[in-house]
């Protein structure tokens, strides 16, 4: 492995972390679905097919959000968000 490509994947690695760490410190998002809104809960970090990071949400049974059950029915109990998305929903949290 070449010196450039040894650090990309460590830049890659660190954004990762950060990331996740980041996702860790505040778990919780409220997330305005096409079937209503729910509150997701951080679960992991992953990968799509074309190699861009991806976080897995999954829904929280809670009762404040009575459209819990038609999103699980109709979408599931994962949501998946692109790192950007949820860079922007922080950055939304952080000015309001």
């Amino acid at each position: 492995m070449d010196r450039a490509t040894h650090k990309i994947n460590n830049s890659i690695k660190s954004n990762h972390k950060s990331i996740k760490e980041l996702c860790n410190q505040s778990p919780f998002l409220l997330i305005n679905t096409p079937c209503g809104i729910g509150r997701y809960k951080f679960n992991k970090v992953g990968y799509d097919n074309t190699n861009e990071l991806i976080l897995e949400y999954e829904l929280i049974d809670d009762d404040k959000y009575k459209d819990t059950n038609i999103i699980k029915y109709y979408i599931g109990n994962y949501y998946y968000l692109s790192a950007t998305q949820v860079l922007y929903a922080f950055n939304y949290i952080a000015n309001s």
